[in-house]
């Protein structure tokens, strides 16, 4: 580990606070906590923001290849997540600090660390650099002139986490987890001229394609994904499922 002036009971309240902000506003987990076990090599790839002031270092985020793509087609966002996140180091620390770009690179290692959680489950782990070494490490703001540079797209070695890290499309997906989707329970259809249509009227029976006993569609979003019968709950309707639609089977 690194040599810092900043007491460590205060570097691990930062980072907690950092890998907090991350995880919300990348929509990584709902949950940060310290931690000792760092399962990244020296180079092994991670995003990384490099900030200076009071102190030189960066802030680190590991996470799996899939995750680390879909977080840099989004730049913009992925670099307020980093200073906003910084902002809390600084902040908690007391120091002046003022981020550079996100990019994907290596690091030396970190003097402070901190797992991302969602459910329980780590999703990422995040960390922070300390020392004059990390301004010069390649693809930071010392040794390229453009903060435009494209980003280096290599493999990210997070083998050691595995067993902890959830596949990447369960870490990709929680962004969307709070996402609202119309649920529609469809008895049956049929096809009517306009003039039965208009000629409809109150104690008019209109038959269906669905014979008595049969099972309930539910639709999301207009697409059925499962079917099930009707019950009743408290006096309300609700449809106990039965069946699964198998993704090829859904229409």
């Amino acid at each position: 580990m690194t040599e810092t002036s900043i007491p460590s009971v205060t570097l691990t309240a930062a980072i907690e606070a950092a890998a907090l902000v991350l995880a919300e506003q990348l929509g990584l987990g709902d949950e940060a906590r310290s931690n000792d076990d760092w399962p990244i090599d020296e180079g092994d790839q991670v995003l990384r923001m490099v900030f200076t002031g009071g102190e030189v270092g960066m802030l680190v985020l590991a996470v799996n290849d899939d995750v680390a793509d879909r977080l840099q087609a989004n730049q913009a966002l992925l670099d307020r997540a980093f200073l906003a996140a910084i902002e809390s180091i600084a902040t908690i620390t007391g120091l002046q600090l003022s981020g550079d770009v996100t990019r994907r690179n290596t690091i030396p290692l970190p003097v402070t660390t901190a797992m991302i959680l969602d459910a329980g489950s780590l999703t990422a782990l995040a960390a922070i650099v300390i020392g004059p070494d990390t301004a010069a490490t390649p693809g930071s703001a010392a040794s390229t002139p453009s903060v435009n540079a494209a980003p280096v797209y290599e493999p990210v070695a997070v083998d050691a986490l595995s067993g902890h890290m959830p596949s990447a499309s369960s870490s990709a997906m929680s962004v969307l987890h709070d996402v609202q989707l119309l649920v529609t329970a469809e008895l049956g259809r049929t096809t009517m001229p306009v003039r039965d249509v208009l000629a409809l009227a109150p104690g008019m029976v209109v038959e269906i394609d669905r014979i008595a006993g049969s099972p309930i569609d539910l639709l999301v979003n207009g697409r059925r994904i499962a079917s099930g019968e009707v019950v009743v709950i408290d006096e309300e309707f609700g449809i106990r499922i039965t069946e699964i639609i198998p993704a090829g089977d859904q229409r």
